[in-house]
């Protein structure tokens, strides 16, 4: 969904439904298009909570280097924070949450994408992605904290 389409809704929501104390994490990959999953998990369901912070992880075209920061303040109760790190980096993302000031979040979430197919090569592929392990798993979040939102795809 795009950005602007998404305030809208985003300040709707916010305004009218009970939101949950604390802070929320929301992994995406880019802030100018919001993943079906973020959608879904506070349109549908209604999972909003005070402040929302949606963080997303840049890899760069060199080899090291690590910046963080705050993007924008998108709506009231909406943040964007950016982690650009060099493609050989192994950064500690909590850490680095931490050093933003960001800490005592409630809940981690994030999108799985299951693909379902009937063509030999997706499902070679399929098959691949779901023995790889999960960014989060990889970057050793807090475990107790996450919520994986899984979106079907049907190629």
């Amino acid at each position: 969904m795009k950005l602007d389409v998404f305030l809208y809704s985003y300040n709707e929501v916010y305004q009218v439904v009970n939101r949950i104390k604390g802070t929320a994490l929301f992994f995406a990959r880019t802030t100018k298009k919001i993943p079906a999953y973020i959608v879904h998990t506070m349109f549908m369901n209604n999972i909003v909570y005070e402040e929302n912070i949606l963080v997303s992880i840049t890899t760069l075209d060199e080899p090291f280097g690590l910046t963080s920061f705050f993007k924008d303040d998108l709506a009231p109760g909406l943040r964007s924070f950016e982690i650009q790190m060099g493609y050989m980096e192994v950064v500690d993302i909590g850490q680095i949450l931490k050093e933003a000031g960001i800490t005592g979040e409630k809940g981690i979430f994030y999108g799985l994408e299951e693909i379902y197919t009937r063509n030999v090569l997706w499902k070679l592929f399929s098959i691949m992605k779901k023995l790889a392990p999960p960014f989060v798993q990889f970057h050793d979040l807090p475990s107790n904290k996450l919520h994986g939102v899984t979106t079907r795809i049907e190629i």
